[in-house]
């Protein structure tokens, strides 16, 4: 194009992203009203006025916005549906020249920074073809993916690239290639799905279990890595151990230097697994070790005979909304009224037949609960299952929903998990849900909440008890200094409660002006005519309104 056509889609592009009440019109609409604004300048530039030109139009600014790039079409929790593709296919698209990412490239005379978002994506890890988490399924590939990002120019990172393929002791890729910026390269590593670990681990396919046991085998095989070449340790993007994270795939103009491929090849599982699980699990006692006085406490409180459960549950008991004497109650109690509505009304009896015999259910509620109360969580939930069932023996496939470790959460994660589904499932029997809303309407936060304050309180007789006494020691402020601590934290975590609190007020309102029209329409119509926004705040400070002007 010449510089007078270019600066003209520019123009198109610009009027687009500023339209503001023109927004809700259509794009070729939208085309069709700048052609006819423009109309001199196409004819200058000898464009055909026809209806072609509109489409053209529409066309660059999907191109200019990226409407339809494989990066924002395939973004996370996006509904489009991917193709499948096999692995000869994909070593077809990536290397043959006439295919077409090369002729992408070609439109772009090379330049692969102008069309990386439109590039195509894979996801090796996983049996899906969609992003959206309604639909997506998490049936494992067996197949892992890691990235070592800006190592240098093309020919250190070719180096680089065939020492890391020779592989590790447990560490074997089978396939490798420059990634499409040219200083870093992607290393696909396999396992044997048929291994009866393998299976065992992958047998649930529920988002969250699967997403940690990638983690797992993914964390020991990068620190194996690592170890083996410290050099380009800290180059590997710790970001793929996300299982739902896209490869972007480049055209290899070389096969011979910039790919690698040998479908034979595999990974270890187990021994990789194991060692990631032993490291795991000795961070795990020295925790338990540094708050042992607690976990005992835990642990006689509540007839918990696992160090691990009770350091687990004291965790939680530490986080803002959960109180740990209050949810074991709440839970326990709920699945025996369960049991004795079941004893006494066939229709909950047939409910509990088709939900509790059920072992993708099982599987799912025991994941979720196992991490909220420990191994309590399993036993509760068998009271829940029919006496015939399968799900019951031990000696059955269908036994695994039980079969819960504690290596096989992620910390972090574990902090996040409430028995919220549990309750939304038996909820579907009316009567339970009467009966938590009626003896449990008080929540966790709430109970966590009341202790604070009861225990500041103590404190606080406790100093007043002293100062009565003429003792020289007594803090009697310190009851409002660990209520405000509290109230300070919970603005830490909200804060645009800080920032409207510490707000100087422009005006302040007497008690009726409020209520005075003609008041307010000479702060909104004449004082402040020029304003947007306004911020309002009660006299007492409890509440607070924000307002935008009509335009």
């Amino acid at each position: 194009m010449t510089q007078k056509e270019q600066k003209l889609l520019e123009l198109l592009a610009e009027n687009y992203k500023n339209r503001d009440r023109e927004k809700n019109k259509n794009v070729l609409n939208f085309c069709s009203d700048f052609i006819k604004n423009h109309q001199q300048e196409f004819e200058e530039s000898h464009y055909e006025l026809g209806s072609s030109l509109k489409f053209f139009l529409k066309d660059y600014l999907g191109f200019h916005f990226k409407w339809q790039s494989s990066m924002r079409s395939f973004g996370k929790n996006d509904n489009s549906i991917g193709e499948e593709i096999t692995e000869s296919e994909l070593i077809q698209e990536i290397t043959d020249p006439k295919d077409s990412i090369k002729r992408l490239l070609d439109t772009a005379d090379g330049d692969v920074k102008m069309v990386k978002s439109f590039l195509p994506f894979i996801m090796i890890s996983l049996h899906t073809d969609t992003r959206d988490k309604e639909k997506m399924e998490f049936k494992h590939t067996g197949r892992f993916v890691f990235d070592f990002d800006k190592i240098g120019d093309e020919k250190t990172t070719i180096d680089w690239m065939n020492k890391v393929w020779k592989g590790t002791k447990n560490v074997k890729p089978y396939m490798a290639f420059i990634s499409p910026s040219g200083n870093g390269f992607k290393l696909f590593c396999q396992v044997d799905t048929s291994k009866d670990d393998f299976i065992n681990d992958f047998s649930c396919e529920e988002r969250e279990e699967v997403m940690v046991k990638h983690k797992i085998w993914y964390e020991s095989a990068r620190k194996e890595l690592a170890e083996n070449f410290p050099e380009i340790a800290d180059n590997i993007d710790t970001a793929t151990n996300d299982l739902q994270r896209l490869t972007l795939l480049p055209f290899i103009s070389n096969k011979a230097t910039n790919f690698k491929y040998d479908p034979k090849i595999f990974s270890e599982y187990s021994k990789i697994v194991e060692e990631e699980k032993e490291h795991k699990k000795k961070e795990l006692e020295q925790k338990i070790k540094n708050d042992e006085a607690e976990v005992k406490k835990v642990m006689q409180e509540n007839g918990i005979k696992s160090k691990v459960d009770a350091y687990n549950l004291l965790l939680k008991n530490r986080s803002n909304n959960f109180d740990l004497d209050f949810e074991i109650d709440k839970f326990k109690k709920v699945v025996a009224f369960i049991v004795q509505l079941s004893q006494n009304d066939i229709r909950v009896k047939n409910w509990l037949k088709k939900k509790f015999n059920s072992y993708e259910i099982l599987n799912k509620q025991s994941w979720i609960l196992y991490g909220v109360f420990g191994s309590m969580a399993i036993d509760e939930l068998k009271k829940l299952i029919p006496p015939s069932s399968n799900k019951l023996d031990k000696n059955h496939g269908d036994y695994n929903w039980a079969n819960k470790s504690d290596e096989n959460y992620d910390d972090d994660k574990r902090k996040e998990l409430t028995p919220a589904s549990f309750y939304k499932l038996v909820f579907e029997i009316g009567q339970v849900k009467d009966y938590v809303l009626g003896n449990f309407s008080v929540t966790s936060s709430h109970i966590s909440n009341f202790k604070l304050i009861n225990e500041a309180y103590e404190n606080y007789k406790y100093n007043l008890d002293l100062n009565e006494g003429d003792k020289k020691n007594a803090d009697l402020s310190e009851f409002l200094k660990k209520i405000n601590l509290h109230l300070d934290a919970k603005k830490i975590r909200l804060p645009l409660i800080r920032s409207l609190e510490e707000m100087q007020a422009d005006v302040n309102l007497g008690p009726k002006d409020y209520l005075d029209k003609d008041v307010m329409e000479n702060l909104f119509k004449v004082k402040y005519a020029d304003k947007k926004i306004f911020t309002l705040r009660s006299q007492c400070g409890t509440s607070c309104a924000v307002l935008r002007r009509n335009p």
